[in-house]
């Protein structure tokens, strides 16, 4: 009886052991596919002209694209170039009108929190004895 029992232990052991040795050799395979940079390195040993034709090509092409533009603000009236100071300036008139239009429902919001901070902190009033 130990006989069979003994043959399919056997076959289970060498099936087990072929297993790992698949998922051993795919896991390496993973590993290889995944380095990027090993594969990189290799690519250009092997195809080093291709490569610097092609790094020429990419950095011609982009030389002859424009140049980005610069943005010169210019004052209307005088036509005179705005420096960083009118940009500002600019920028401080818009901030006061909407300062200016948003302030009634500020002061509203403010007026409602800032009541509803003192309720809190109040403290009790104290009932008055009268001593008759």
């Amino acid at each position: 009886m130990a006989g069979p029992a003994e043959h399919d232990k056997h076959a289970l052991v060498a099936e087990l052991a072929a297993a790992r040795a698949r998922l051993s050799a795919t896991g390496e395979a993973l590993r290889r596919s995944l380095d990027v940079t090993a594969r990189a390195q290799e690519s250009f040993k092997r195809h080093k002209p291709a490569w610097l034709s092609g790094a020429a090509v990419i950095g011609f092409v982009l030389s002859k694209l424009p140049s980005r533009k610069k943005t010169v603000f210019v004052e209307r009236a005088t036509g005179a170039v705005l420096g960083t100071a009118g940009k500002l300036g600019a920028i401080f008139s818009a901030a006061k009108l909407a300062i200016s239009f948003a302030r009634p429902i500020l002061s509203n919001l403010a007026d409602g929190r800032l009541s509803e901070i003192l309720k809190r902190f109040r403290k009790p009033a104290k009932p008055e004895s009268h001593a008759d």
